[in-house]
């Protein structure tokens, strides 16, 4: 029998634990579940940018990679905080610039600009043209930079030119940009009820030789007819580094994807990278800002047009167009900071490909210097980990985080690196 003294001593814990509840805060109950990243984090995941134009635009706006600049959105002690390991560093080449026969040329130049930039901050960041270098920077502490071109018209239909910028390092390689070119079709085609035309032949020459030297295919902005074709002659897996989902945000203007180009991709080990843009991952953004955009228009909304004016002001007269574009997309983006769409809505677009096609196929990207404007909650690169964090309240193991955060797209970079051929 129970002592009476040891019986009225439980009976008052008992007591004390039912009457201390009525004022704990009631948590939902799906809360008791969810992980609770701030408390219990770990190590912050490492992260691989898909795609960021970070030396492009100090190239252009002045300012340096390792302080404030025109795009404040990156800098180097930004990337640190956030965890930033390796980033596919994007030359942008304008489409006026290949009508002109320029296009080589400014890829070269831009090419010597992101070398110098690097150059500034040595014990910081460095060149990356395979996994195993990206490895040993990331054990030095050093952002792993891989140079990377959006839109093949930088070879100027010359695969001498790309084997040349393989020499110089390039790793991965849009094919179409903005503007169809003599390799394929562009997403906002109205050609083929919307598909665009197939691969060229020469496009068939130029996956081949991509294929052979090691450099990984990027079929971001590219018509889904071409998107079939290359994936069908390609021996190596591709990858496409700022598409959404077509079945949460469709628009002819956008590059995101449909399942069955999901699920081909998926077929041949590739990764699909969903960016941190708003009309990418937003239908009511997408409907509101970006329907009305005209078929033909480059970077600078210039038809790809001979220059006529004096050959020696034909830099300045880009120049000056560009700059006059990035102001009033800089305005445009802060008329528009009210309407940013929220985080959850990038990780509906990760949940969704993890889910139809397996976690092993998605990874991230921002397009920092690129777009304007990011979704609220990743609006600079110090706050990469708040993907982490989104994804493990939604029930992502660790192991599954870190695949998406940067693993996914080193795997399928190094494959197709380790498969070539060089010669």
């Amino acid at each position: 029998m129970k002592s009476p003294i040891l019986m009225g001593v439980t009976f008052t814990v008992f007591l004390c634990l039912i009457l201390s509840f009525q004022f704990v805060p009631l948590l939902p109950f799906s809360a008791l579940f969810e992980p609770v990243y701030a408390q219990n984090s770990g190590e912050p995941f490492w992260v691989f940018d898909g795609h960021m134009h970070p030396t492009s635009s100090t190239y252009h706006r002045g300012g340096t990679i390792g302080e404030a600049n025109a795009d404040p959105r990156f800098t180097l002690p930004l990337g640190e905080q956030g965890g930033l390991g390796a980033a596919f560093v994007n030359t942008g080449i304008d489409e006026f610039y290949e009508a002109n026969h320029l296009a080589v040329k400014d890829a070269l130049k831009q090419f010597d600009h992101f070398y110098r930039e690097l150059a500034r901050y040595p014990d910081r960041i460095g060149v990356a043209t395979n996994g195993d270098e990206i490895r040993v920077l990331r054990g030095e502490g050093k952002i792993a930079a891989v140079l990377s071109i959006e839109g093949a018209l930088a070879i100027e239909s010359d695969l001498g030119v790309l084997r040349m910028y393989h020499r110089l390092g390039l790793r991965e390689m849009n094919l179409v940009h903005l503007l169809e070119n003599n390799i394929g079709d562009v997403m906002h085609s109205s050609r083929n009820g919307g598909k665009g035309y197939g691969l060229t032949d020469f496009g068939r020459e130029l996956v081949a030789e991509m294929n052979r030297l090691g450099i990984l295919i990027d079929l971001s902005h590219t018509a889904e007819q071409t998107v079939l074709d290359v994936m069908e002659v390609s021996t190596q897996p591709v990858a496409t580094t700022h598409s959404g989902v077509r079945a949460l945000v469709t628009s002819p203007t956008i590059p995101n994807w449909s399942d069955e180009m999901i699920r081909k991709l998926a077929d041949m080990g590739g990764v699909i990278c969903v960016p941190f843009l708003p009309m990418v991952v937003n239908q009511e953004f997408q409907d509101k800002y970006h329907t009305g955009r005209p078929r033909g228009s480059g970077l600078m909304g210039l038809e790809p047009l001979v220059y006529r004016g004096d050959p020696t002001t034909i830099y300045d007269f880009i120049e000056e167009r560009r700059s006059r574009g990035s102001s009033r997309r800089s305005e445009r983006a802060r008329q528009r900071s009210s309407d940013i769409p929220p985080l959850s809505f990038l990780i509906d677009h990760i949940d969704y490909i993890a889910r139809l096609v397996g976690v092993e196929h998605v990874a991230i990207s921002s397009d920092w210097g690129g777009y304007p404007v990011n979704i609220k909650g990743i609006e600079n690169a110090g706050e990469y980990q708040n993907i982490a964090q989104a994804l493990l309240k939604r029930g992502y193991s660790r192991e599954d985080v870190a695949k998406i955060m940067g693993d996914n797209l080193l795997r399928v970079f190094d494959e197709v690196v380790r498969s070539a051929q060089h010669q």
